[in-house]
């Protein structure tokens, strides 16, 4: 008995820890596929498509640019909510975008209704990404382990990095 609750003492801390950096892992890996999905939508629907994120809501989306549909209920705009372990580090990504964040129409299919998020990337209708997107976006858990993702070489899309942007 003695053995087992000694071995349970070592492996708890260490599962925990890797539960958490799977949390990391995964929101890191959604927001990539986020990237992708914007990269897609705008080459395939032939607008400039936008990615943003909300660091005090812990949220983050794509829609198309305003004045291209995202207003009127875009059906293709998505919208999600950060794991509860895992949040944005708007100091370390250094967004000083201007461009606000797109609004969600209430009756769009997207959850929630506005948001007070900053542009990350701008994929424009052949697919690259506009000069003015961040190069990176910093994803921090709430044991402080960080992933970043960021612009690829050829900033043509983005890429997942364990080192800040």
């Amino acid at each position: 008995m003695a053995l087992l609750v000694t071995l349970a003492a070592i492996a708890v801390p260490s599962l925990s820890r890797s539960l958490r950096g799977h949390n990391l892992d995964q929101e890191a890996e959604r927001l990539l596929a986020l990237t992708a999905y914007a990269r897609d939508e705008a080459v395939s629907q032939g607008i400039p498509m936008l990615v943003w994120i909300d660091a005090d809501n812990g949220r983050c989306g794509a829609d198309a640019k305003p004045g291209y549909g995202s207003v009127t209920g875009n059906a293709r705009a998505k919208e999600y909510d950060l794991s509860g372990d895992v949040h944005f580090d708007p100091i370390g990504q250094g967004m000083v975008s201007s461009v606000p964040a797109p609004a969600v129409n209430q009756s769009s299919p997207v959850a929630g209704t506005t948001h007070g998020g900053v542009t990350v990337a701008e994929f424009v209708p052949d697919g690259t990404l506009d000069p003015g997107s961040l190069a990176g976006v910093r994803l921090v858990s709430r044991s402080n382990d960080a992933l970043s993702v960021s612009q690829t070489s050829d900033a043509y899309g983005y890429e997942i990095v364990r080192a800040n942007p």
